[in-house]
């Protein structure tokens, strides 16, 4: 994934890899048995597929939100943060997006603005402030 990202000119610094989440077993059988199947997943497989991707973004030197372990700090319910043991919920997503926004936030505080800021934008013809001579 990362070298896709590279081959198409997005620089390492602009990658943010995010580990996936930690699995609540036992919330997540429920849910496999309403599906008519058996506990298909276990937490420590997924810590797994989180260790793997620590190590990517250490060799490509992107990155990294480990929300594997963040979420299990200090042994922590993380229940609450995962709407059916595997997907994440609206806590779960307000968590993420807690942790995410100051690395991305660090990543585009350099860029230039190419477009006007939305309440220098005229209502009745945008189109005069995003094209025109820009002193709307």
């Amino acid at each position: 994934m990362v070298q896709h990202l590279r081959s198409v000119g997005v620089p390492e610094d602009r990658v943010i890899l995010i580990t996936p989440p930690p699995l609540c077993e036992a919330a997540w059988e429920k849910a496999c048995v309403v599906q008519g199947c058996k506990l298909n997943r276990l937490n420590s497989i997924v810590g797994e597929y989180a260790s793997a991707c620590l190590h990517v973004a250490r060799d490509c030197r992107t990155d990294v939100l480990d929300l594997w372990t963040l979420m299990q700090t200090d042994g922590q319910d993380f229940s609450s943060y995962l709407s059916d043991g595997l997907h994440l919920s609206p806590k779960g997503n307000k968590f993420l997006f807690s942790h995410l926004w100051p690395l991305m936030e660090k990543k585009v505080s350099s860029l230039p603005l190419l477009l006007p800021y939305w309440r220098d934008v005229a209502e009745a013809k945008p189109e005069l402030s995003l094209l025109g001579d820009g002193d709307h």
